[in-house]
Order: structure tokens, then C-alpha cells, then sequence
């Protein structure tokens, strides 16, 4: 139960088969088992859960049916406000911290009758390191392996069936390293596409809100019920679904040369199965975005010293973990030739990215250099940022700067049995067509099926 899609669980709530008050009590049991284990939940509200369960199971009997997300459990990051709950940023000293309205995009997702379980653990104001004293979340699938930040939580509830999708945030690849490293499908939307209101902001100018599920067709039916607009099914071209015919899939073989003989392999073998399927592939130049790494912390910090400094102010460093303080830091540094270098970095960038898309219907890049770092591996990558950048910053943050859309799926396994993903980077508010063709792929693979087994 605790795994089946979205859209299965939808018919069979719909049709009486599966109650909402049953649902919502069997993810709190598995909840009360597992996640002393994984660390997953910030604050869970039970007593809320169990109301809005009987409000839509009644709503359900008397044919109300609000669509596919009625009665359905999930979660969300704790930068959310949602009613009743506080909204901390995985700062300990946020404890009682709450904000005056939910959030905009919680609301769009009661509307449509999701259930929300509670909030989700996440590194420190969104940014790497978790709280001082606050646990990291484990990775369901080894607790060895690194579970991506910031939206860490949102990965390992979702990927151990906690939830049944999840809400995070992607400022620098936060759905994307996370999503890839627990094999869930996540997306980082167009920016702008979802709103913002209501939420903690690290940078409002690279912020994007988006979901976590564990195909394509659920992170459909979410993106929907989160932009209040249809997205429709049809691929690119007008293709639906089974085939990818006349689809062209551009593929960067210098920008591949750069990451792990793993990551390259693995990419290599996804998109022969999109040939498999009918797609083209098409050499292309994807852009160059280490510079944009680069500049990465000084722009976020210049504008996360308006919207933080009263939450994390100078003279209270105790109170939070040095990464805030030192990106707070870079904040003050930085120089207005500093952020006219990363617009234009951007501008250069996004034209580049804009040209390879008007050849191709998507991009398919890795998220991450190397494949399912450990733990131990992450904290010697980040002991320089010019490592970090490379292996991980570089290839995703240059979209938060360019807006693109951004859809991580899971495209296999190491020998040890961990997960492997890659992104799908397609034209702004092209959500559908990246949507289409990992859909397509999902049909013909297993890969976004399979379940850490040690969790059950």
C-alpha cells in the first residue's frame, strides 16, 4: 500500500476499495517504525492528518471527488508554513518559529484533497549542513550513502514510502541531488511556475519549489494540483506516451567527458534505451556552468542578507551553524561587479542553453559527477569548494540561474545495489514535454519500481 502510485491509490479511494482514514493510519504506523531510523520528519501532526482524512473520506462517499490527490498522504520541507506547525528551516533555534499564512502552494494542494502528514527535515536555511544538534536524515537506501541536501528529508520519507510524494526546494540542485540519490523522479519546475508565498527564501531569485514523487505520471498529477493548470500528456510534437518518435534528445560528449567513467556509462545506457524507443539523439553543446558554480555563494548570500539576517543576525553565530554564517558572510563581500558578473554569466548561459534547445527537445546531463557518493565521500568533496563546485554545483545550479526546467529520474544501479539518476533539461515551461518522455522511459523500465530492501 504504502508504495503503490498516486494514480493507482487515486481509483481505489475513489471507488470505495481503500478508505483515507485506513491510508492515513497505515503511513503513520509505518512512520512510528521507520522514521526513528531515518530522521525524515521535522514535526508531524497526526490529529490534523486524521481529521482531513475523514473530512475527504466523507467528501468521497456523498461523490465529491476532488481528483487523483483526494485523500492522498504527503509531506512537506520545512521551509513551508503549514497551519498548526512550525516552520523552523532546519535551524534549531527556529524551533517556535512560525509564519503568519501557509503557504500558498499547500493551499493549492489541500484544494485538491492531498492530506499533509507533516513537514520534512532539511539542511540548515536550505543550504548544506544540517542544524547544529538536529539529525541528518538517512538514506533509506544504506546509511552510508549520501542522501542530498537541502530537501534531504523530502528524498528519504518519500523514497521509504513514508509519504506518498513530497513538496522540496531547489535553489542549487536540492531536488535534483536529492531525487537522484534516492531513485525518485523529481522536478524543479520553470522558475516562477510555482509560487513562492509562504515559504523561507534563500534566494528568491533562484528559488524553485518542487515536488518529489516516485514516477513521472505522479509528478504529473502534483505539478498540477501546484500550478493550477493542466499538464497535459502529450510529449513533444504531439507524441503520447509509449513512443518517443521524432523526440530528439541532445547529449553534450564534452560535458560527459568531465564527469566519473560510471556517470558517463550510465548515461551512455539511458540514452540508448531512448533510441530503444524511438527518440533521436543529437550531439549538442549543453553550455559551460562552472563559472556560474563560482559565483553560486556570493550571489545567494548578497540576497540572502535581506531576507535572513533578521532570522540568522549577526552577534547570534552560536545560535546556527558556521555554513550560515559564512554564505551570510559572502553576502557582505560581495561586490556589484560580483553580481554583474554572474548576470552576465547567466545571460551567456541561458542564450547558450536556449540555442542547443531549439535543436533538441531535451538535454540529458547527470546530476552528479560520481555515483552514489557515501557519506565520507561528500564531506572530503566539500573540504574545497572548487571540488564541490565540479563535482556537484556545476551541474545543476547553472539552471537555477537560467530558469530551465530540470526533471531527475532513476536510470539504473551501481553493482552495490544504490541508485543512479540523471536530468532531462528542456525549454522553459516545457514541464509536459520532459514529463512525456520520462514517462515513456518509465514504461519500458523497472528502475522507478525497485525499493531499498532493508526498510521494507
Amino acid at each position: 500500500m504504502h508504495y503503490s502510485s498516486i494514480a493507482t491509490t487515486a481509483g481505489q479511494l475513489r471507488s470505495g476499495e481503500l478508505l483515507p482514514t485506513g491510508l492515513v493510519e497505515a503511513l503513520l504506523t509505518r512512520i512510528e517504525r521507520l522514521d526513528p531510523l531515518l530522521d525524515a520528519y521535522a514535526h508531524l501532526d497526526p490529529g490534523g492528518a486524521r481529521a482531513a482524512a475523514a473530512r475527504a473520506e466523507q467528501e468521497i462517499r456523498e461523490g465529491n471527488w476532488r481528483g487523483p490527490l483526494h485523500g492522498i498522504p504527503i509531506a512537506v520541507k520545512d521551509l513551508y508554513a503549514v497551519a498548526g506547525m512550525p516552520t523552523t528551516f532546519g535551524s534549531p533555534h527556529l524551533a517556535d518559529h512560525h509564519l503568519t499564512q501557509e503557504a500558498e502552494v499547500v493551499g493549492r494542494l489541500r484544494d485538491a484533497g492531498a492530506i499533509v502528514l507533516g513537514t520534512l527535515r532539511m539542511s540548515e536555511a536550505a543550504l548544506t549542513d544540517h542544524g547544529p544538534g538536529l539529525p541528518t536524515p538517512i538514506n533509506p537506501w544504506g546509511e552510508d550513502i549520501w542522501v542530498g541536501t537541502s530537501s534531504s528529508g523530502s528524498a528519504a520519507a518519500t523514497a521509504a514510502g513514508m509519504c506518498f510524494a513530497a513538496l522540496g526546494s531547489d535553489t542549487g540542485g536540492s531536488v535534483r541531488g536529492p531525487s537522484t540519490a534516492t531513485g525518485l523522479t523529481g522536478l524543479k519546475p520553470t522558475r516562477g511556475l510555482i509560487p513562492t508565498g509562504g515559504t523561507l527564501p534563500l534566494s528568491r531569485t533562484l528559488d524553485t519549489l518542487g515536488p518529489f514523487t516516485r514516477s513521472a505520471r505522479d509528478c504529473r498529477i502534483l505539478l498540477e494540483a501546484m500550478a493550477q493548470q493542466p499538464v497535459s500528456s502529450a510529449g513533444p510534437d504531439g507524441v503520447e506516451g509509449h513512443g518517443l518518435a521524432g523526440v530528439h534528445i541532445g547529449m553534450d560528449r564534452r560535458l560527459l567527458e568531465t564527469v566519473s567513467a560510471p556517470i558517463r556509462e550510465a548515461i551512455e545506457r539511458t540514452a540508448e534505451r531512448f533510441t530503444q524507443l524511438g527518440a533521436t539523439l543529437q550531439e549538442v553543446s549543453a553550455g559551460e556552468g562552472s563559472r556560474l558554480a563560482s559565483e553560486w555563494v556570493g550571489f545567494v548570500g548578497r540576497e540572502a542578507l535581506e531576507d535572513l539576517e533578521e532570522l540568522y543576525p549577526r552577534g547570534s553565530e552560536h545560535l546556527f551553524g558556521p555554513e550560515v554564517a559564512h554564505v551570510l558572510e559572502q553576502g557582505r563581500a560581495a561586490t556589484a561587479e560580483d553580481l554583474a558578473r554572474a548576470e552576465a554569466e547567466t545571460e551567456r548561459f541561458t542564450a547558450e542553453t536556449d540555442r542547443a534547445l531549439t535543436r533538441v527537445d531535451a538535454l540529458l546531463l547527470p546530476t552528479i559527477a560520481a555515483p552514489s557518493p557515501t557519506v565520507h565521500e561528500i564531506a572530503t568533496m566539500r573540504e574545497s569548494y572548487r571540488v564541490w563546485n565540479d563535482q556537484v554545483m556545476r551541474l545543476c545550479c547553472p539552471y537555477n540561474f537560467s530558469g530551465h526546467p530540470s526533471l531527475t529520474f532513476p536510470t539504473g544501479f551501481t553493482p552495490h545495489g544504490t541508485p543512479l539518476g540523471a536530468q532531462l533539461v528542456g525549454a522553459h515551461h516545457a514541464e509536459s514535454a520532459l514529463l512525456s518522455i520520462v514517462e515513456a522511459f518509465q514504461e519500458g523500465t523497472d528502475f522507478h519500481l525497485r525499493r531499498p530492501e532493508a526498510i521494507g
